[in-house]
Parts: C-alpha cells; structure tokens; sequence
C-alpha cells in the first residue's frame, strides 16, 4: 500500500528542508546585490558577484548529473547544505566585524553557485527513489510550488530583512541551511 505524501516520512523531511533553505536562500538572494552595492558603491562589484553566482551554477551545472548519479545522493545533499551554511556564516561574521570584501563576497558566491548547481539534480534523483513512481508527478508538482513559494516569500523578507539589518537576510540564510542540514540528517534514501 502507498503511504499518501502528506503522510510520507522522508518526503516531508525532503521537501520541508527545502521549503526552509529556499526561504532563507532567495531572501539573501534579494539581499546579495544590495549588500555589495551598501559595501563597496559600486555597481561592477555588484555585477561581479552575481556573475559569479550564474558562472559557478553554469560550470558545476555541466557535470552535475552525471556526478550526482555516481557519488551518494544523500551526502550530496548534506554537504552542499553544510557548504551554504559555512558560506553564508562567514560572510554574517565578516559584516559583524566590518571585514566584508568584494573577494569574499564573490568566493561565497561562488559557494552558493555550485551548491546550487550540484543540490538540484541530487535532490531530483533522491526524490524519484523515495516516492514510488504512481506518486512522483504529485510529487515534482508539489516541489515546484514549493519553489514557487519559497521565492515569493524569501524575496519579499529579503527586502524587509535587509532594511531592517544588513547581515539579517544572510542571518537568516546561513540559520535555514542549518535546519535543512539538520533535516536531511534524518533522510532515509533507498
């Protein structure tokens, strides 16, 4: 008998981390341009570090499925979480201490690209072999709107967030890929 997704174990761990990191994610996302712009004044610096985000996802993106059909899914998924967390944390104690630079912006960036690029096809294999296959378009579905809103309410947070504090979008980043680190731990992947 199929367990509903609603009631699916590992496929709510899955999605609610997510639903948790893409929160935090697209509110530093928002945030990320504003931040070099509020450091440096500068609109190249700017357009650096978002160019390195794209470049990073465009090169790790490359390879990605075919590593992420020979290395373990679940370690994938883990480690590009702890990676975020450790990016995003550095660049939150970096703007405490008034440290933050255009290079380490742009090596976060850098993070944050590949993470991306390497999470996505890791976390679309996982999902197939957690949900049986009668499921897994209600499932894919559900992941989109998941992303949808995980958009729609980081951006609009990210605005806030950084008008409130600078570092608060990047807090609040670094502390979801936690959660979600956290949450995965739990993950039972077939």
């Amino acid at each position: 008998m199929t367990v509903p997704l609603s009631r699916h174990r590992d496929y709510r761990l899955l999605w609610l981390s997510q639903a948790c990191a893409e929160f935090g994610h697209n509110a530093s996302t928002i945030a990320f341009p504003l931040l070099v712009l509020a450091v440096t004044g500068s609109t190249t610096a700017s357009g650096l570090v978002l160019g390195t985000v794209a470049a990073a996802q465009l090169v790790a993106g490359l390879p990605a499925g075919a590593l992420a059909d020979r290395w373990n899914r679940k370690r994938v998924l883990l480690a590009c979480e702890a990676a975020q967390a450790l990016a995003v944390g550095s660049l939150v104690a970096a703007l405490l201490v008034d440290a933050a630079t255009v290079t380490h912006m742009v090596v976060v960036a850098a993070v944050l690209g590949v993470c991306t690029a390497l999470f996505e096809p890791a976390e679309d294999a996982t999902l197939a072999a957690l949900v049986g296959e009668d499921q897994l378009a209600t499932a894919v579905a559900a992941n989109a709107a998941r992303t949808s809103l995980g958009q729609l309410a980081g951006t609009a947070a990210g605005g806030f967030l950084f008008a409130a504090s600078r570092v608060l979008p990047f807090v609040v980043d670094a502390v979801t890929h936690v959660v979600a680190f956290v949450a995965l731990a739990f993950l039972r992947v077939p």
